[in-house]
């Protein structure tokens, strides 16, 4: 999977578990809790869809490098190949 298709799904997991409304625009900046306003609850349920989706574990500790749409797209792609490796 290349990374604008890694992009494309991860931004499709934050607006649908997120709840982003069809208006806001998604973008690989976007900060989700500043710029698509996701509270705690739908960041967890952002968290998780995304494990299960990807099959990677996101620690508590990653969480605060996490902010932007991008990040969590970064963070999947190198967990999923040191995983191959």
């Amino acid at each position: 999977m290349n990374d604008s298709n890694l992009l494309a799904e991860i931004t499709s997991i934050v607006r649908q578990a997120g709840r982003i409304p069809n208006q806001l625009v998604v973008t690989a900046e976007s900060r989700m809790v500043e710029d698509l306003n996701i509270d705690s609850l739908d960041l967890v349920n952002v968290v998780l869809k995304v494990q299960d989706h990807f099959d990677v574990v996101i620690d508590d500790e990653d969480m605060p490098n996490l902010r932007r749409v991008s990040d969590l797209a970064a963070f999947v792609a190198e967990r999923r190949g040191s995983a191959a490796a």
